[in-house]
């Protein structure tokens, strides 16, 4: 077996020992001006990849900006030439000076596409080179191996980091490919944008008109032709191209017996194969050779892409050559003869077989078999079609092609000033650092909207996937839109703290509506907060204009937690408005609570028991004290759990269990559909209990860690355990029996009467303002203020009331 020359222990190394370049290099930066008119591009698959079309339509657009293609010897040299590009030695002198010139540098794989000592202050776009189905970057523990201690690795991931910060735009093919890549190199959302991958655009026009695709076929034809092979007119024709193994040997490189046997299934078959190592980790296939056997590698053809649409199948293993060739909604067999130890060393962001659709081959007699199946009409091969196309529904956006162009304008873009991106007077919203549309913002903007339908709305989001309200834009968190659009509303609503650097302009609100009445202490408030923290607190705090709150309990906490002086608007939570709107009689309405239900999925005529934890301070997984897969086993069939993990726990993965009878609702748009959808709602410290009190939905509370809770962690800003507008339970079988009980006797509950006058109380205390009209209050008082641009007193009459 062989295996590549490269390995990442390798490259690190070079990496670190280059470091007093980069220092050197940086300080070159700071002197030498930027060309805006000079454009760099570069490919570790040489004149090739994204960039090659991206360049080709700048060059349409703009024939006046130079483009220079940094290059690898004398074969790059001569394709740059061909397309009509200057070429210049990437790591020689004038590679240097070239890229540190340039004011926009395009790599495909990474800074090294360029000349990675002359990017610091470029502009800089990552075409990556594929749709990540194995783990990338950081993502990956190989990407940062090399040897040496502890403080030798540290430092080699600041230098991964330091690199991602350089990049200014990664381009992504689809939301699941953007998700990745902000992953693996740690940057916000709104630095990755999906316009479609650009290498793509070429395979999209081939998949659209059958015509160029009879034309790639024949020019894959002659090229094979060329190196002596011979295609009968209408065989089959198939590409097998593994991925790179991280410098690792090919574990599918076949023996004599299995290479005898390959041959004699393609001559069975009357199909060809065309076998392509990947170019960083060529493997010893000689032994395939044969007539119905033939071999494309990087030296003949470098970039693959544009001749895929002259191939009937695919077979790979985690190449994303599988994502390219399912735009043409062809066959792809899956051939990973090491899936285990792949998947536990370089690891991919899916299980495979979620990838592939379910089949995947680990032998070459399988996979041989699976391909002369898919090759001929039948069942195999249309299921394996169906795959490929529920595969490209996942990883393309864009089908239709175009991202060049995409790409392109959005690179132009970046140059704007914020005043061309965003207008005057607009409103800038955020709930929870962008993961949902929710909370008080999310009311607030309901009320502007309707009352104001001319604001300008911007809301922040951390995905693509997300909904903002009809007639908002949506600005991906960390952007330059994002950015923008801080920086120029004249109102910007938020539930959070606002980070990122913000420093509130002359002239702009900040309306921190905060999430919740406080149970715990928070800020200030918490145990055993030291000197850099309590600065950073009171930084944030003087970052508002002023402050809403739920009840006079919210104010003085705000008061003393935030050493917030500024105005505090007690007008009550308009997040709740929904849920006093629902009530009638003292009832909630079954309307209401049947939409909620169905909302979330809930089985008609289940009972629903609402799980909503509140997160852990240093917390790094789910919190489900409750175990809710037990607990679903141990009610039953009549009950449906719904779960609502806190924002903060997201990334630790989702709740899951009784079969089916568990529902996460952690990422759904509204909690108030879980309050409204709970028959009993089960919280531990969560402010989600002042909302559900409004409801009027009965409470308990699972607490087995309360004297932890309370005495060491967190601590409460009044007396929980005689105030508690329910239970407090320690032990599931309490949960179990509180359930039951309820289902059996309703409001008659003997747990439910007992607690009856504290709920009542709570209410009074907690709940004073949230009559369903606080977000009329809270716009009222914000036209008073002046800080509506557009809104006087005398235009901004209250709306009708908003009723879901």
């Amino acid at each position: 077996m062989s295996s590549s020359g490269f390995g990442f222990a390798s490259g690190n190394l070079a990496k670190l020992l280059a470091l007093p370049k980069y220092l050197l290099s940086i300080v070159f930066s700071w002197f030498v001006p930027r060309n805006r008119a000079l454009w760099v591009f570069g490919s570790g698959a040489g004149v090739a990849e994204g960039a090659l079309p991206l360049a080709r339509e700048l060059r349409a657009e703009d024939p006046e900006a130079r483009i220079v293609w940094l290059v690898s010897g004398e074969t790059e040299a001569a394709a740059a030439a061909a397309e009509g590009f200057e070429a210049i030695e990437r790591t020689g002198w004038r590679g240097f000076w070239t890229t540190l010139r340039a004011g926009t540098v395009v790599v495909t794989h990474g800074l090294g596409d360029a000349n990675r000592f002359g990017v610091v202050g470029a502009r800089v776009i990552q075409l990556w080179h594929g749709a990540p189905l194995k783990r990338l970057h950081l993502d990956s523990a190989v990407t940062t191996q090399v040897q040496g201690p502890a403080p030798v690795r540290a430092l080699l991931k600041r230098m991964y980091l330091a690199g991602s910060r350089e990049v200014d735009l990664f381009v992504a093919g689809s939301p699941t490919s953007a998700d990745r890549l902000r992953s693996a190199f740690r940057v916000a959302p709104g630095k990755v944008r999906v316009l479609g991958d650009p290498r793509d655009d070429l395979l999209a026009q081939h998949a659209a008109d059958p015509e160029a695709a009879a034309r790639v076929r024949a020019e894959l034809v002659d090229l094979l032709g060329e190196a002596g092979a011979t295609i009968p007119e209408g065989a089959p024709i198939a590409l097998y191209a593994p991925t790179w193994r991280d410098g690792e040997p090919d574990p599918a490189i076949p023996d004599a017996a299995e290479a005898q046997e390959i041959r004699a299934a393609l001559e069975a078959a009357g199909a060809h194969l065309v076998i392509r190592s990947h170019p960083l980790g060529a493997g010893a296939y000689d032994s395939l050779a044969g007539p119905n056997t033939h071999f494309l590698g990087a030296d003949i053809v470098r970039d693959i892409t544009p001749l895929l649409a002259g191939f009937d199948a695919v077979i790979t293993d985690y190449s994303s050559i599988a994502v390219d060739f399912s735009l043409l909604g062809r066959p792809i067999v899956w051939f990973a003869p090491d899936l285990g130890h792949y998947s536990a060393t370089r690891g991919l962001y899916e299980p495979l077989a979620v990838t592939a659709g379910g089949r995947i081959d680990t032998d070459w007699a399988s996979a041989m078999e699976q391909l002369a199946a898919v090759l001929r009409p039948g069942a195999p091969r249309r299921a394996a079609i169906a795959d490929a196309r529920t595969l490209a529904g996942r990883f393309h956006a864009h089908p239709e092609g175009g991202a060049a162009r995409r790409v392109l304008a959005e690179i132009r873009r970046l140059s704007l000033p914020a005043s061309e991106l965003v207008p005057d007077n607009a409103v800038f919203f955020e709930s929870f650092y962008g993961r949902q549309i929710s909370c008080n913002p999310l009311a607030l903007d309901r009320e502007i909207a309707a009352r104001f339908p001319e604001a300008p709305r911007f809301w922040s989001v951390t995905s693509e996937l997300q909904e903002v309200p009809e007639g908002a834009i949506a600005v991906l968190e960390g952007g330059r839109d994002w950015f923008a659009a801080r920086s120029r509303a004249r109102l910007l609503i938020v539930n959070d703290w606002l980070r990122r650097g913000f420093r509130r302009r002359k002239g702009q609100v900040v309306l921190q509506t905060w999430h919740g009445t406080m149970l715990k202490h928070l800020a200030l408030g918490r145990p055993n907060v030291g000197l850099r923290t309590r600065l950073a607190i009171r930084r944030e705090s003087r970052r508002w204009s002023l402050m809403l709150s739920q009840n006079p309990h919210s104010t003085a906490q705000f008061r003393e937690s935030y050493a917030f002086s500024g105005e505090i608007l007690e007008l009550g939570y308009p997040r709740d408005d929904r849920l006093a709107q629902s009530l009638a009689g003292g009832t909630r309405n079954p309307v209401q609570v049947l939409a909620a239900r169905q909302a979330l999925g809930v089985p008609l005529g289940a009972r629903v028991l609402a799980y909503a934890p509140t997160w852990r301070d240093g917390g790094i997984t789910l919190v489900d004290e409750l175990d809710v897969a037990r607990l679903s086993e141990e009610l039953g069939e009549d009950w449906c759990i719904v779960v609502r993990g806190h924002t903060r726990t997201h990334a630790f993965g989702s709740y899951r269990g009784g079969a089916g009878r568990v529902i996460d609702a952690s990422r759904h748009p509204d909690v108030n559909d879980v309050i409204l959808a709970a028959d009993l709602l089960v919280t531990d410290y969560s402010s989600v209990m002042f909302d559900a009190s409004v409801a009027r939905v009965p409470l308990a509370f699972f607490v087995p860690d309360l004297p932890a809770y309370r005495d060491r962690e967190r601590g409460f800003t009044f007396d929980f355990e005689r105030a508690a507008p329910g239970p407090l339970l320690t032990e599931r079988s309490q949960v179990v029996g509180s359930a039951r009980e309820l289902a059996e006797h309703g409001e008659a509950a003997a747990w439910l009467v007992e607690h009856r006058d504290a709920a009542e109380s709570w209410r009074a205390t907690f709940n004073p303002h949230d009559d369903g009209r606080a977000a009329e209050r809270v716009v009222d008082a914000l036209v008073a203020r002046g800080d509506l641009g557009w809104a006087t007193s005398a235009e901004a009459a209250p709306a009708e009331p908003i009723r879901d």
